[in-house]
């Protein structure tokens, strides 16, 4: 006997570019998250909050390299220049790597290779509305190749950022605020969906520790909806019948939550880390949690340059790298020349 089954796929065209997501700064990497309420002058985190802004970033170049799951690598360039009246105008082009596979026809034979890559391209202008407000805005395009496939889309982050003379400070930002102009089919068109993150951090004066809670996605409560294990946690009402899912629970709070904490003893060097409840939740195994969903980075502060090293647990196979190097044009001039 034959039975029909229908099942539902995930719909390409509900693709948001998830790429994007993944941090461009080590920094937010070693936090846990993007890390738009902790700033420390790394023109990398104008990716994560286009809000941060300071004269140091003024002429500064930043190169980053992370060695993702698998065979997943990516790369990304940033340059920052104050512009007088306008602001800090930067720029980062982001690649995405998948690395090569093989294809082959149903029947397993090899017809050759082919390659899947991801690019973003944005421009950002920041401005600071006063001593302790900033805000600023990031257009970008983005660009999916995948097999003979490929998506392109613009979109926009948009920023805010306050700081106190006390060492507390605010952030929060809309993402993706755009369009998909062309999806993996090649004929439709459809607006993304934005997020909303709020970020808060707080540098002790008395004790070199600066700590930090972000809480992601406000836009959406139940991110557990495609979690197996809590779409099965059904409640039956004895009268009707009826089953039902409980979606106000301290589980869906904590995916929006991550915590983190820097320890600072100088100006030339601080560790930092994080925990990603979300990361852990979804990506851990019941009987072998392990450290999934913790992070720790470090920077170091040498002559002119800034160097930058995180890790971060996705898998027990294996965790994320990020390394990170910035300098700025004006520590190579010399004092004659200025």
């Amino acid at each position: 006997m034959l039975q029909c089954i229908g099942t539902f796929a995930q719909v390409g065209s509900n693709s948001n570019f998830y790429f994007s997501e993944m941090p461009v700064s080590p920094i937010a990497t070693g936090l846990g998250v993007s890390a738009v309420g902790a700033y420390d002058t790394d023109l990398n985190q104008v990716v994560s909050n286009p809000a941060f802004i300071d004269s140091t970033l003024d002429q500064s170049i930043a190169l980053s390299y992370q060695n993702y799951l698998s065979d997943i690598n990516q790369v990304s360039l940033s340059y920052g220049q104050l512009v007088d009246g306008v602001g800090l105008v930067s720029g980062y082009l982001r690649y995405l790597d998948y690395g090569t596979f093989q294809e082959t026809d149903e029947f397993g034979q090899e017809l050759g290779e082919f390659s899947s890559s991801d690019y973003e391209l944005g421009i950002t202008l920041g401005k600071t509305y006063s001593d302790k407000i900033s805000y600023g805005v990031t257009v970008k395009q983005l660009f999916s190749n995948l097999y003979k496939q490929f998506a392109y889309g613009i979109a926009a982050d948009i920023g805010g950022y306050y700081s106190t003379e006390k060492g507390l400070s605010f952030g929060v930002t809309l993402d993706n605020v755009g369009m998909r102009m062309v999806d993996y089919s090649g004929t439709s068109f459809s607006w993304m969906k934005p997020s909303v993150n709020l970020g808060i951090s707080k540098k002790f004066s008395k004790a070199p520790l600066q700590i930090g809670l972000q809480y992601n996605n406000i836009e959406t409560w139940d991110l557990a909806v495609n979690d197996i294990d809590q779409a099965n946690n059904l409640t039956v009402d004895q009268l009707t019948g009826e089953s039902s899912r409980r979606t106000f629970t301290f589980d869906n709070l904590a995916r929006h939550l991550n915590i983190s904490v820097a320890f600072i003893p100088s100006k030339k060097i601080n560790i930092f880390g994080g925990f990603n409840a979300r990361r852990r939740l979804e990506l851990a195994a019941n009987q072998r949690p392990a450290l999934i969903g913790f992070s720790l980075g470090t920077q170091i502060r040498v002559s002119r340059f800034n160097f930058q090293y995180a890790l971060s647990s996705y898998h027990l196979n294996g965790a994320v790298n990020h390394l990170g190097i910035t300098t700025n044009l004006h520590d190579w001039y010399s004092k004659k020349a200025l």
